[in-house]
Parts: C-alpha cells; sequence; structure tokens
C-alpha cells in the first residue's frame, strides 16, 4: 500500500501574508465570506491530529518528528481532497534527519515570502516589542531542533534561513508567492494559487473571493467578530495590508539593519537592486 499525502502547506515566515492567503482560499472554496473559524481549527495549522491519542511529551524528539509527520500524512479532511495547513516551520533537519515538514506523494506548498522590511514592523506590532527587539528576532539562527512542547513547536531560524531552506532544498512541488504581487494583482495571483492546487474556479469565482478578502473588510470583520491569531488583546491582526508602509514605519537605521542582514535574500526575490 502506498502512503501519500492530502496536505498542502502554506509556508511562511511570520507576519508574510499566510493568514490572508488561508482566508481567500477559504473564500473561494466556499464561496462566501472566510469563516475566521475554520481558519483556526486545528487540523488546519502543523499541529498532530490528535486522534492518534499520542502524547507527544512521552515520545522523544524523533519519535515526535516521525508522528508529527504520520499525523498529516493519514489524515483525510471531511470535504474535498486536500486540507490546508499553515506552517511557519523552516524546511530544515529535525532529530531524526528528516525535514519536520516533509510528506509523501501528492502533498505540496504554496510558500509566502514578503518584503523583510515590512515583516519587521508587522512583527513588532504583532509581538508588542520595539523595531529592535524585532529585527534581532529577525536575524536569529536556530540553535537545536528540539521539539520542546506539546504541540511540536520549534525555534524559528532567521528570515534568510527560513526562505532559503524552502526555495533551495524542499523536495515538495512548491509555488512562491510574493506578498506584494497578491497587494497589487490580487486576483492573478489567487487564480495561480487555485490552478497549482487543482481546484475548479471561474473568474468570477476569483474576483469574488479577492473582494470578500480586501483588507479593510477583514480588518472590519476582526474588529466586530474577534481573531484568535491576535498576539494579545487588544492588539489588531489585519492592520494596514500595504506593500510599502515600512518605508514610513521603520526607521532608517532598522531598515540598514535588515538589509545588511538579509541583502543577498532580498536581492534575490526583487526586494533589493
Amino acid at each position: 500500500m502506498t502512503i501519500t499525502s492530502a496536505t498542502t502547506w502554506l509556508a511562511s515566515y511570520p507576519k508574510s501574508g499566510n493568514t490572508w492567503v488561508r482566508a481567500q482560499l477559504d473564500a473561494l472554496e466556499s464561496g462566501q465570506q472566510p469563516d475566521f473559524n475554520s481558519l483556526n481549527k486545528s487540523g488546519t495549522h502543523d499541529r498532530m491530529d490528535s486522534s492518534l491519542g499520542v502524547p507527544l511529551g512521552d515520545l522523544s524528539d524523533a519519535e515526535t518528528a516521525s508522528m508529527l509527520r504520520l499525523s498529516w500524512a493519514v489524515y483525510r479532511p471531511s470535504h474535498g481532497a486536500v486540507i490546508r495547513r499553515k506552517t511557519h516551520r523552516s524546511w530544515s533537519v529535525a532529530a531524526d534527519g528528516f525535514p519536520i515538514p516533509w510528506q509523501p506523494p501528492h502533498a505540496k506548498v504554496i510558500y509566502i515570502v514578503r518584503d523583510p522590511r515590512a515583516v519587521v514592523a508587522s512583527w513588532a506590532h504583532h509581538l508588542g516589542v520595539g523595531m529592535e527587539e524585532a529585527v534581532e528576532v529577525m536575524g536569529m539562527t536556530k540553535v537545536e531542533n528540539g521539539l520542546p512542547d506539546a504541540h511540536g513547536e520549534q525555534d524559528l531560524v532567521s528570515w534568510s534561513e527560513h526562505v532559503t531552506s524552502w526555495l533551495d532544498d524542499c523536495t515538495l512541488p512548491l509555488l512562491m508567492v510574493r506578498y506584494e504581487d497578491m497587494l497589487l494583482e490580487p486576483e492573478r495571483e489567487l487564480a495561480r494559487m487555485a490552478d497549482f492546487m487543482d481546484m475548479s474556479t471561474t473568474a468570477e469565482d476569483i474576483a469574488n473571493a479577492t473582494q470578500a478578502c480586501e483588507f479593510s473588510s477583514l480588518a472590519a470583520r476582526e474588529i466586530f467578530e474577534g481573531f484568535s491569531e491576535a498576539a494579545r488583546p487588544g492588539a489588531s491582526f489585519f492592520r494596514r495590508g500595504e506593500a510599502e508602509a515600512w518605508k514610513w514605519e521603520v526607521d532608517a537605521e532598522t531598515i540598514d539593519r535588515v538589509c545588511l542582514d538579509h541583502g543577498p535574500v532580498m536581492k534575490r526575490l526583487g526586494y533589493l537592486t
């Protein structure tokens, strides 16, 4: 018997547009406003399926990594052929010698990337810290591959390492999507993602989904409905949704530091000339 996976990863460094992509795909699939509750149900995140009944705290790091992958591979969604899973993990080797997000055949990856000068502003707001601390976090390298808690969370790598780990090392079929292109040509980019995932859609479906997920609409809904992914009470999750807000939000010293830390990858992605 050949094991296949129904997982399509929506992978990104934090604050790069992952939730916005999930909202658009949810609206496209349902033909309605995105369901904030469905975006946050456990099966859509990179946590182990609780139906396996295996407490991760009782396992070694290597066993935990294996069980996480197995839970994602064997899970089948109640409707449709694909389960879209959000992850901020890098494609880096875990304790058992394989990348945590690895999956059997049929799995795919949509990798969302965003200008790190914009990420640092959004990251600082999300964490409730200053720009200096946010840029330090974005430049940190991973010290160990441990999986310290019951959800299999792991330390972040730097922004540059995260991007290159997925773009250069990932062995699954991968589509890269730039946050800035989603703002500039939302219908085109959503159509690219839908085609990559083999979703049956029309131009009208795409237009309706992108309209339903305009930042102003999502921000308004968050005010009235709340959103569980907000980092803390009173902190909005859907903030500006602008490509170049960093030009007036981020001080020159922080911009220079981001470019110094991540310049080569920024040039590769077209963020620096």
